[in-house]
């Protein structure tokens, strides 16, 4: 099989990313998407992800998720 230039190799990524997600049901594909952003999130730093949740969302829904770990964490003892 012959070498591809760079050009070729992301023609050739592009149109294998879209034949994997045309032939991926909405559950595969909510699937992906979740453990995609875990692996991407699991390596980032506490300030990174909550700066990250504030820019996505804002800084109400970072509180709100922090108090709901601390009930969550209350419940179980």
């Amino acid at each position: 099989m012959k070498e591809l230039t760079s050009a070729q190799r992301d023609t050739l990524t592009q149109r294998y990313v879209q034949l994997i997600i045309d032939s991926m049901d909405y559950k595969s594909m909510e699937q992906f998407v979740y453990q995609t952003l875990v692996e991407d999130y699991d390596v980032l730093s506490e300030i990174e992800i909550k700066d990250e949740i504030r820019w996505t969302f804002d800084e109400e829904t970072l509180v709100d998720l922090v108090d709901n770990l601390d009930n969550e964490l209350q419940e179980v003892n």
